[in-house]
C-alpha cells in the first residue's frame, strides 16, 4: 500500500494548497460583475488579455477563467468555507449568456477567449452541489437560465441519433484527446492530415455524460424548487439520454463504452479516461461498472499506474507522457497518457462508495504523493504529472481542480 512518508504531509498538503488557493479568487472587474476564478495561483488575472497568444501556450499559465476549472475549483473551495464562489461562478457566466443560450467557456475581465466554443456543461451539477451542501435557496432564481444555456446544447450540438456532439476537440477542454481527434490521426502514421480538429463529427462520451448529470441536476433542483413542470421535463431528457448512451456508445465486443463516427457509426476504439465516465455517472448498470473497474481502471496494464490513475489506458499505441502534445504539435498539455487530478477525483468520488473502497485509497494516496513530492521538490503544482515517475509535466503554478485534492485528503484521513 502506498503511503506519505510523513502524517503530517497531509497537513501540509492542505495548507500549501488553502494558502495558495486563495491567490487563484479575484474580484469583480470589468465584464466579470462577480469575484472569478483563473486556474493558474499567484498571477495577475487577464494581463495578456491584449495579446495576440494568451500565455497558457507559451508559459502554461491560465490567466482567464476557464468553464470546468472554475466549477471544480469552486466546489473544492466549500471544504474551507469559501462558500461564496459556487454562486458567484455561475452568475458570472449566466451573466455573459447570450439570448439564444450561448455561453463562452473561457472569459476574462476584458476579453472574451476561443470564440465560438460553449461553456462546458457543468453548471447545474455545480449549482447542486453547492445547494446540497448549503442549502442555499437563492439558487434557485437561476433555474430559468440554466434551461435556456442547456437548450442550446440542443438546438447547436444534438445528432439526429439523440446524441450530442462538441463543436471540435478544443471545446471539449481535453486538448489533445485522441479518442476525439480525427480517426485517421489517431493512426500512428504521421501525414498531411496531422492535426485536423474534426467539426461535430464525433458522438462523445464525455459531453453526453456531462450532459445526463446536468439533466439530473436540473431534475433535482426542479423538485426542491417545486417546479414540477421543468422537473418532468428533464426527468425525460435524463431517462433518455442514459439509455442512448448505453444502447449506441457501448460496444460489446470489447465490454468497454467508445465514441462513435456520425456518419460511419464505427466505434472510435481508443480508451481515453473520458471513456469511462459512464461508471463515473451511474449510467452503467452495476455488472458492467464492476467490470469496468477491474477490468480497465484498476488494471495496471491500462490506467492504474504508479502516481494515480493515467489519463489514457497504457495499451495504447500512442500511449504517452509527453510534456505536450503529440508529434510536437502546439497543443496547450497532454492527455495522451500523463496522469491529471480531475479524472482521478471524478473516478475516486465514485469508488469510494463502491465495495472497491480499500482501492480507492491506495490511488488517493498515490495521487496525494505524487502532488506532495513535486511541491516539496519544485515548489508548487503542476497541471499533470508522469504517470510512471511522478515527474511535473507542463503548467507550473496549476491550482484550478488541483484543489480536489482536499477531498483527497478528507477520504483517506477518515479512512
Amino acid at each position: 500500500m502506498v503511503n506519505l512518508k510523513a502524517e503530517n504531509d497531509f497537513s501540509k498538503l492542505r495548507e500549501f494548497i488553502v494558502n495558495n488557493a486563495k491567490t487563484s479568487i479575484h474580484k469583480p472587474s470589468g465584464m466579470l460583475k462577480y469575484n472569478y476564478v483563473t486556474p493558474t495561483c499567484n498571477v495577475e488575472a487577464g494581463s495578456d488579455d491584449q495579446s495576440n497568444v494568451s500565455l497558457r501556450s507559451t508559459l502554461g499559465h491560465y490567466l482567464q477563467m476557464y468553464d470546468w476549472d472554475a466549477c471544480f475549483f469552486s466546489q473544492a473551495m466549500t471544504s474551507i468555507d469559501i462558500n461564496y464562489l459556487i454562486e458567484d461562478v455561475i452568475a458570472n457566466f449566466l451573466n455573459l449568456k447570450h439570448a439564444d443560450g450561448y455561453i463562452p467557456r473561457t472569459v476574462s475581465p476584458n476579453r472574451i477567449w476561443d470564440t465560438g466554443d460553449m461553456c462546458k456543461p457543468f453548471l447545474a451539477q455545480t449549482l447542486l452541489f453547492g445547494y446540497e451542501k448549503l442549502k442555499n435557496q437563492n439558487y434557485f432564481k437561476y433555474i430559468n437560465d440554466l434551461d435556456c444555456y442547456l437548450t442550446f446544447y440542443e438546438r447547436t450540438r444534438l445528432d439526429k441519433s439523440g446524441l450530442y456532439t462538441w463543436r471540435n476537440v478544443l471545446e471539449s477542454g481535453v486538448d489533445n484527446n485522441l479518442a476525439l481527434i480525427w480517426p485517421i490521426e489517431a493512426s500512428k502514421d504521421e501525414n498531411k492530415d496531422i492535426g485536423i480538429f474534426p467539426d461535430s463529427q464525433l458522438l462523445a462520451v464525455d459531453l453526453n455524460c456531462y450532459l445526463y448529470e446536468e439533466f439530473r441536476s436540473m431534475v433535482i433542483l426542479a423538485k426542491v424548487s417545486n417546479n414540477n413542470e421543468l422537473a418532468s421535463k428533464y426527468t425525460h431528457k435524463a431517462q433518455s439520454l442514459m439509455a442512448k448512451i448505453n444502447n449506441i456508445l457501448y460496444d460489446t465486443k470489447e465490454k468497454f463504452y467508445f465514441n462513435v463516427e456520425r456518419k460511419s457509426q464505427e466505434f472510435v476504439r481508443i480508451k481515453s479516461w473520458t471513456n469511462l465516465l459512464p461508471v463515473v455517472y451511474n449510467i452503467a448498470d452495476n455488472m458492467l461498472s464492476n467490470s469496468i473497474i477491474e477490468n480497465f481502471i484498476l488494471n495496471t496494464n491500462h490506467f492504474n499506474q504508479n502516481s494515480g490513475l493515467s489519463s489514457m489506458s497504457k495499451a495504447e499505441v500512442l500511449y504517452n507522457q509527453a510534456k505536450r502534445g503529440l508529434y510536437g504539435r502546439a497543443i496547450v498539455s497532454n492527455w495522451q497518457g500523463p496522469m491529471w487530478i480531475l479524472p482521478n477525483a471524478l473516478i475516486l468520488r465514485f469508488l469510494k462508495n463502491t465495495n472497491y473502497k480499500n482501492e480507492a485509497l491506495v490511488i488517493a494516496k498515490k495521487v496525494l504523493n505524487t502532488v506532495w513530492n513535486n511541491i516539496k521538490t519544485n515548489g508548487t503544482m503542476y497541471e499533470n504529472y508522469n504517470a510512471h515517475t511522478g515527474e511535473a509535466l507542463w503548467a507550473p503554478q496549476f491550482m484550478s481542480w488541483n484543489s480536489l485534492c482536499l477531498e483527497l485528503i478528507d477520504f483517506v484521513e477518515n479512512n
